[in-house]
């Protein structure tokens, strides 16, 4: 199972309990939404640090310069 079945599996789990907790669906959509953005946060950080995310472009479609940009260490 990769990364995004399994907050995609999380999201849904969190889905149903705020349903059967009888949360409004006004605040459910919006617990959601933050739980969605924070997935995607969590995949283009795992993306990053598996070295598989594009290098980021400016306008004109050629490759962002890093020069003097050093690596993010990521903490286990």
């Amino acid at each position: 199972m990769t990364t995004a079945d399994s907050l995609s599996e999380r999201i849904d789990a969190l889905a149903a309990a705020l349903r059967e907790a009888g949360v409004a669906p006004d605040r459910i959509a919006s617990i959601l939404g933050t739980a969605a953005t924070a997935t995607m946060h969590a995949l283009v950080l795992e993306a990053l640090a598996d070295g598989a995310a594009p290098i980021p472009t400016e306008g004109g479609g050629e490759p962002r310069s890093t020069h003097g940009v050093r690596p993010m260490r990521i903490a286990a």
